[in-house]
């Protein structure tokens, strides 16, 4: 049990962390596929809204 855990303390030490740089890319990436995908979802349900009241309209008879 020691033995694992002396094995888990040295790989930890040998870990290498990101650079400011990686960091501060990885967050607009990150940014900038969140703001692709809201628009991707806030298209797509304005499409499929407007498509559902036509829908709507078309089964009820307009009312």
């Amino acid at each position: 049990m020691l033995d694992f855990l002396y094995d888990s303390w040295e790989t930890v030490k040998n870990l290498k962390h990101p650079t400011k740089k990686m960091y501060v890319q990885l967050t607009i990436a990150i940014f900038v596929v969140v703001i692709i995908a809201g628009l991707y979802f806030v298209l797509a349900d304005a499409i499929f809204g407007e498509g559902y009241q036509l829908f709507y309209q078309s089964m009820t008879g307009g009312l």
